[in-house]
C-alpha cells in the first residue's frame, strides 16, 4: 500500500513537471487576454465576407496520395519529404498556426476558385481593427544571454515575420519584396498543395466544391484551438479529420505505414491521440490486441485488419472553449499523471461497467 502511494505520488510529480512549461504558457496567453482576443478576431473575420462554416485545405497539404517508404515507422518521413502540414511542425514559433489563419482569411474573403488578395496588415493600428497581430497568439520567454528583453508585442511581431520567412522558404507564401526596406508588404499566398518551386509559383486559390480537401470547422479558429493545441496535436487532428471525412476503410483507423509514409507523422505525433481524446476532440476505441507501446501480438497480415485504435472525430468537440478545457485537462494530468477526459464529457462506453466496456 505504501509503495502504491509512493508510486502514484512520483507519477504525479513527473506528470506535473512534464506539462509545467505548457501550463505556464497557457496561463500567460489566457491571463493576458491574448487568447481570448485572438478568438474574437477570428470570429470577427469569419463573420464578414462569405461566412464559411469550414476552411477547406487541399488533401496534399495533409497527406501524400501514395505513402512513401520510410526507414522506420517510428520516425516518419524526413522533414523535406513530408506533406506541407507536417513540415511546419516545430516546437516553437507560430508558422503552422499562421498559415492556417491565412487560409481562414482566404476562405472568408474570396470565393471558391478565386485567388485571395492579401488585405490584412501585420501590425494592429487605430484604423486597422483586424490584423495578424490580433489573429495570432505568441508567447516567448527571455532565455538569458543578453541584457535586452523585448516587449511581448515586439516578440509577437518578430514571430509573425519569422513565420512568413519560413512559409516563403516552404513555397507556401511569396515575399516579392524580401530583402527590401519593407520586406513583408504585399505578400502572396501560394497553393497549399506545396507544389510551388523557386521558379514556378502557383498562386493560392480557394478550393472548389469538388476539389479533394480536408474540411476544418471554423470553430477550430473561433474557439481558440488553433492557438492552444501543440503543432503535433494540430497535425494529428488534421490527420484524423481526413481519416473520418475521406475513409479508406470501413472503420476509422490509420496503420503505422500510412501514418508515417502518407501523413509524414512520427510515432510521437500519433500518440497525441491520448491528449486529443482528453480534450474531447476525438473518441478512441482501443484495439485489445495493441499494447500501449504500439506493439501487438498474434497479428498476421493475411488475417484480420491491423490492430489499430479506431478514432472518431467528436461531433461538436471544437465548440468547447479551448482555453477552459485544456486548462482543466492539464491540471488533472499534473495531479494524476493520466490523460483523462472530465467525467461529464466522457463517451458513454468509457463510463460503463467493466463488463460492458470489455464487450466493445
Amino acid at each position: 500500500m505504501v509503495r502504491h502511494v509512493r508510486d502514484t505520488r512520483e507519477a504525479a510529480e513527473a506528470a506535473a513537471k512534464a506539462v509545467k512549461t505548457r501550463r505556464e504558457t497557457l496561463e500567460a496567453l489566457t491571463g493576458s487576454g491574448m487568447a481570448a482576443d485572438a478568438a474574437r478576431a477570428a470570429t470577427e473575420l469569419s463573420g464578414t465576407g462569405r461566412h464559411p462554416s469550414v476552411v477547406r485545405v487541399r488533401r496534399p497539404y495533409v497527406r501524400h496520395a501514395v505513402p512513401l517508404d520510410v526507414e522506420t515507422e517510428r520516425n516518419g518521413l524526413p522533414r523535406e519529404k513530408r506533406p506541407p502540414a507536417a513540415r511546419l511542425i516545430a516546437p516553437r514559433g507560430v508558422t503552422g498556426r499562421l498559415h492556417l489563419l491565412l487560409l481562414l482569411a482566404a476562405a472568408c474573403q474570396a470565393a471558391p476558385g478565386q485567388q485571395w488578395h492579401h488585405t490584412i496588415p501585420i501590425e494592429h493600428g487605430r484604423e486597422q481593427p483586424l490584423s495578424l497581430e490580433r489573429l495570432v497568439c505568441a508567447f516567448a520567454r527571455h532565455r538569458g544571454g543578453t541584457g535586452y528583453v523585448a516587449s511581448p508585442r515586439a516578440n509577437k511581431l518578430r514571430q509573425i515575420t519569422q513565420a512568413l520567412k519560413t512559409l516563403n522558404d516552404q513555397h507556401l507564401v511569396d515575399l516579392p519584396h524580401r530583402g527590401e526596406h519593407l520586406p513583408f508588404r504585399d505578400f502572396t499566398l501560394l497553393c497549399d498543395s506545396g507544389q510551388s518551386t523557386d521558379n514556378a509559383h502557383i498562386p493560392y486559390r480557394v478550393p472548389k466544391k469538388n476539389d479533394p480537401c480536408v474540411d476544418i470547422p471554423v470553430a477550430f479558429f473561433t474557439h481558440g484551438w488553433v492557438h492552444l493545441l501543440t503543432p503535433s496535436e494540430i497535425t494529428a487532428y488534421l490527420m484524423w479529420l481526413d481519416v473520418n471525412q475521406r475513409p479508406e476503410h470501413e472503420e476509422p483507423y490509420v496503420t503505422g505505414a500510412v501514418r508515417a509514409g502518407a501523413y509524414g507523422l512520427t510515432r510521437e505525433a500519433y500518440e497525441t491521440h491520448r491528449v486529443l481524446e482528453a480534450f474531447g476532440l476525438i473518441d478512441v476505441t482501443p484495439d485489445p490486441d495493441r499494447h500501449d507501446d504500439g506493439k501487438y501480438t498474434g497479428y498476421h497480415p493475411d488475417g484480420r485488419p491491423p490492430p489499430c485504435h479506431r478514432v472518431t472525430v467528436t461531433a461538436g468537440g471544437l465548440l468547447q472553449d479551448a482555453a477552459a478545457r485544456i486548462t482543466e485537462v492539464l491540471n488533472r494530468y499534473a495531479a494524476t499523471g493520466g490523460w483523462d477526459r472530465p467525467l461529464g464529457s466522457r463517451p458513454a462506453w468509457a463510463t460503463a461497467s467493466p463488463s460492458a466496456a470489455a464487450a466493445r
